[in-house]
This record gives C-alpha cells, structure tokens and sequence, in this order.
C-alpha cells in the first residue's frame, strides 16, 4: 500500500514538473521580443492550417523554406539543454544553417516544447502527445511568423524528456529524410 501511494506522489510529482516548465516556455516565448529583423527571407509563406485542433502542414512549402533559409534561432526553456543541445545539432550539423543568438536576425525559429495534454482522454495506439517541435518564419521585427511545420511525438506517458527529444528528433529525420 504504502508503495502505491509513492508511485501516485511521483506522478502528481511529475506532472507538476512538466507543467511548470511549459509554464516557463510559454512566459520566455511571450516575454522574449528581439530588437531585429529577418536576414535573408523576404516572403513569409505559411504552410500549415489548424482544422480541429490538429495542425495539417505542407511539406513542400516548409522543405522550401527550410533551403531557403540560412540562419536559425533555436528555442527551448531556459533549462532545457538537452533540447537546445540535439536540437542545436540537428540544425547546424544535418541542415547546415547557423544559429544565430538571442536577438539576432534569423531566417527560421524552431521551437521544441514539452506537450500538456492532461485531462484528455487519448486512446490512440501511439500513446499521448509528449512533445513538439514547431518551425515558424521570422517576421522582420524578429517575433515569429507563420507556422511553417509541426512535428509532435507520442509515447508512453513516463518517457523522461530526454527520450521525447531524442524521439521527436528522430521521427522529424525520418520524415524528411535527412541523415
């Protein structure tokens, strides 16, 4: 009994860290509002419409403005360096843009979040949705554009955010094929 009772407190645990972090990203992606433009990209093309609470984006519209685009900024929580680690990789190493800093012009935004989806009943085969990585354009005032592609990974509901990053890495490779 008592055994039980501890694995309802690391849950309850849990879920209160994942809730604060989000809670974290989204104040940073509010709060957060860079002095400068856009780079490079002079058209902001978005590809992707929302139709019952499911993002439904074109793959030919992001993979043009993914080889149009030369610089990237990257977004994560603050403490999140695990994402902003493989996230940093995916973007210089397999796609060979430069990430720019903090406030610094940028042609593209990938942002890589942690997925709430607390009280909603998911019996889908895949599990629950964990996490998300959005790209967007980057309006010339430096705030994001358009919703360019949404990639969102599911699993089991105790998978560390090590794993739903490396996951959610690997699936966004593997649809578009990038080694």
């Amino acid at each position: 009994m008592k055994e039980a009772g501890f694995r309802g407190v690391c849950q309850i645990g849990r879920r209160l860290v994942v809730r604060v972090l989000l809670a974290g990203v989204v104040w940073a992606g509010l709060m957060w509002t860079p002095s400068r433009g856009q780079s490079q990209a002079t058209e902001d093309l978005g590809g992707c419409t929302l139709k019952d609470h499911v993002y439904h984006c074109d793959g030919a519209v992001f993979q043009k403005a993914l080889a149009a685009a030369t610089t990237v900024r990257i977004e994560t929580h603050n403490a999140d360096g695990v994402a902003r680690s493989q996230l940093g990789d995916l973007v210089s190493k397999k796609l060979g843009k430069t990430i720019v800093a903090p406030g610094a012009p940028a042609d593209l935004s990938f942002l890589m979040m942690p997925v709430d989806d607390q009280g909603v009943i998911n019996d889908s085969p895949g599990g629950a949705n964990l996490g998300t990585l959005r790209i967007y354009t980057v309006t010339p005032d430096g705030s994001r554009g358009h919703l360019l592609w949404a990639e969102t990974f599911s699993g089991d509901t105790y998978m560390p955010w090590p794993a739903v990053v490396h996951g959610l890495i690997l699936q966004f490779q593997e649809r578009f094929k990038i080694k």
